[in-house]
């Protein structure tokens, strides 16, 4: 199965994070989007329509998860061993990243708008357009 992680293209951590996901990916189960690209945008727009708040997603051909859901899937695909305590310390790492950056966009994502989960199934609609891209990466 084919994941699409759309993360932040101007925040270093999450540009390290997204090498880090590239380095590890043997399997090459991961196509890589940034968050500012256009092409991200239209898959956004896709599921939640214009209003969506920023965050890491993961899409699947069934669901998105978004900010600590997104991550825990990541390191549960990559099989990473003893990354339960990125999960619990993911808030403080945000938190802590976004001061040293001096970052002014809120990290937040479709619950900002209407989303209360951090995981919500794949609208039909946009399944199709999903997979094309996922072959392309």
């Amino acid at each position: 199965m084919k994941l699409l992680l759309i993360y932040d293209g101007t925040c270093a951590y999450c540009r390290g994070f997204a090498r880090l996901v590239r380095l590890l990916d043997r399997r090459k189960k991961f196509a890589l989007l940034p968050f500012e690209s256009a092409e991200a945008q239209r898959v956004l727009r896709a599921q939640f329509g214009e209003n969506v708040g920023f965050a890491m997603f993961l899409f699947d051909e069934e669901s998105v998860s978004w900010g600590a859901e997104a991550a825990k899937r990541i390191v549960r695909a990559l099989a990473l061993p003893g990354a339960s305590v990125a999960f619990w310390l993911y808030p403080k790492i945000v938190q802590m990243v976004s001061w040293l950056t001096r970052r002014r966009r809120s990290v937040c994502g479709p619950e900002c708008v209407s989303e209360t989960s951090a995981s919500v199934k794949l609208k039909s609609e946009l399944k199709g357009r999903l997979a094309e891209l996922l072959l392309q990466k």
